[in-house]
């Protein structure tokens, strides 16, 4: 997990960007994908949707630099598709029967 990288990014790392973005006139603002997402949106598999629009909506009010990602190799929990195009889908039953 990411757990203490993200934290030390929010409390160490963020606020000097803040800081100096401040001084140079612009704003610096952080989105995390992972922390703030509701229980109603991960139970119905919106999780993936719901960053994707996150995502957008950062390229439309940045003037500069919209985004900006850290990947790490955290095991564990991988939400499922919320569709499946039907001719997947039909493939998935099909190895199923």
């Amino acid at each position: 997990d990411t757990e203490v990288e993200r934290n030390m990014l929010m409390e160490d790392v963020y606020p000097e960007l803040k800081d100096h973005c401040r001084r140079a006139g612009k704003d610096f603002q952080v989105v995390d994908m992972r922390w703030g997402v509701r229980d109603e949106f991960t139970d119905d598999h919106q999780t993936t949707d719901l960053c994707m629009q996150e995502l957008k909506l950062c390229q439309q009010l940045s003037i500069g630099v919209s985004f900006v990602t850290f990947y790490g190799s955290k095991y564990g929990y991988r939400p499922p598709p919320r569709c499946i195009p039907k001719p997947e889908f039909d493939e998935l039953l099909l190895q199923l029967s």
